[in-house]
């Protein structure tokens, strides 16, 4: 299974980046719908893409707290 982090939608593709940094334009019509920036994505081995809510979440909140703690002085 292969992960993906959406980094931006640029019209109509959505740009993703994988833990090596590498980007990839992926078209927004092969994408659930409703995909925002952030998500993170979950790749199969079919191809079938899925959007993983638990890790997007994760992530969420995880910058969430690193902008309190830079905010916050």
């Amino acid at each position: 299974m292969r992960h993906l982090t959406v980094d931006r939608i640029d019209g109509i593709y959505v740009i993703c980046e994988n833990k090596e940094r590498k980007m990839y334009a992926i078209p927004k019509s092969e994408l659930p719908s409703g995909v925002r920036e952030g998500d993170k994505l979950e790749i199969d081995d079919e191809g079938i893409i899925s959007v993983n809510g638990k890790a997007t979440s994760a992530s969420r909140s995880d910058v969430r707290r690193k902008e309190d703690e830079l905010f916050e002085n």
